[in-house]
């Protein structure tokens, strides 16, 4: 441990390409920062400061570039770990997909007396309050890190999320129905388990490392939280760093999801619930609510194909792998609750190509009755009935020639 009567600074110089931008981390920490920084975490005005080339190293920095945008100060025996913002936000990640490196750099450091702060370089330029980095900013503060000036620069309060139930809701209302730009799905299955659908690859991997740490530290007792890693053809998986942190934070199983596994699920069930068809119909659908009545229990809704698969797998004019496409295209699908979901699959209850609701005629009035009572929307929803949809309600009316 680097031990100082004064609060001391030890700052790697360069950023990943620096080499290729011309900027310098050194040259965005100055005089003004830190001081700012110093006092706000020592409540120190002096200070001495360190810029330190690559291959510097020490127990705290690794002998590479300034990953997680860090300045490491030292005082009193404590290692506080400082990561900052970009100058500007631009985009969607920007100024936040450091952090995962930052917080990795802290959690698996085994140094006791430690602490882990964010600071805006500049809060002004850009947009740094979306709704989108407004959640980043309540994970971090979930995970612990300390925002030092955002109550100087920020209209909203960051707060950290009370529960992973509080995260979902959150994610709901924010999102809306429109989920595609997400990397990560959080629902719950029928057994109350914590399922998460995350893309790895690109800037999507920092939220869905985001996801998981904030939702290990919210885990509760004997709940079950599962990681399903949505890879692309290359294979990706999360940063083997991200993978360890999660590991050693003993919360979340990891579950990689490549299409060896989506075949193999596929051959050996003409009922296919796989976590390839579950992110899918929650990328195209959005969060779990039923389609007929409007129920938005996650525990109750199950992902419904409107062109089963076990008629998809008899159909003699396509390829393995076109069947396949079908059967986990998230357009060849509904949420609906265990009760419609039954009816659905019995044909009970069917769609016509319009996306009019209709019941089977032979029906008796008392049964009759009570599906009218429980099934409170009699049209699919205009977004759903996309042509590909069309095609799948077409294929399925067919076969029971409504």
């Amino acid at each position: 441990m680097i031990i100082s009567s004064e609060p001391r600074f030890i700052i790697k110089k360069n950023l990943q390409k620096s080499k290729n931008t011309g900027v310098y981390f050194s040259d965005l920490m100055t005089k003004e920062v830190l001081d700012e920084v110093c006092y706000k975490v020592t409540g120190k005005n002096e200070y001495s400061v360190d810029f330190v080339d690559n291959d510097y190293q020490d127990e705290f920095l690794p002998n590479t570039y300034n990953k997680g945008r860090l300045a490491l100060l030292h005082y009193q025996g404590v290692a506080n770990y400082i990561s900052f913002s970009e100058l500007e936000v631009h985009g969607r990640n920007s100024s936040v997909q450091s952090v995962p490196t930052a917080f990795n750099m802290y959690y698996t450091n085994p140094y006791v007396n430690k602490r882990l702060f964010y600071y805006f370089l500049n809060v002004q330029a850009g947009n740094a309050e979306t709704d989108y980095l407004i959640m980043m900013y309540r994970l971090m503060n979930t995970i612990g890190f300390q925002f030092l000036n955002a109550n100087a620069g920020l209209r909203s309060r960051i707060q950290a999320y009370a529960s992973i139930e509080d995260i979902m809701f959150n994610r709901r209302v924010s999102s809306g129905r429109n989920q595609s730009n997400n990397a990560t799905y959080i629902t719950k299955d029928g057994a109350h388990a914590i399922e998460i659908y995350g893309k790895v690859y690109g800037a999507s991997k920092y939220e869905t490392s985001m996801m998981c740490y904030a939702l290990s530290m919210l885990k509760k007792s004997r709940q079950k939280i599962t990681l399903y890693e949505v890879l692309e053809q290359d294979l990706k998986e999360l940063p083997e760093v991200s993978r360890n942190v999660i590991n050693q934070m003993g919360a979340i199983d990891i579950v990689p999801t490549d299409m060896t596994l989506e075949k193999k699920l596929f051959e050996e069930n003409d009922s296919l619930r796989s976590p390839r068809y579950i992110y899918n119909l929650l990328e195209h659908v959005g969060p779990k609510r039923c389609v007929l009545c409007d129920c938005g229990i996650p525990e109750l809704i199950q992902g419904a194909h409107v062109w089963p698969v076990a008629s998809i797998k008899k159909e003699g004019s396509l390829s393995f792998e076109e069947k396949l496409r079908r059967a986990i295209d998230g357009h060849n699908g509904l949420w609906l609750c265990e009760n419609h979901h039954k009816l659905f699959d019995e044909n009970i209850i069917m769609i016509d190509e319009n996306g009019k609701v209709k019941y089977r005629d032979t029906l008796p009035t008392e049964h009759l009755d009570f599906i009218s009572q429980i099934t409170t929307i009699d049209i699919i929803p205009e977004y759903l009935m996309t042509d590909r949809f069309t095609e799948y309600l077409w294929r399925r009316n067919q076969a029971i020639a409504i």
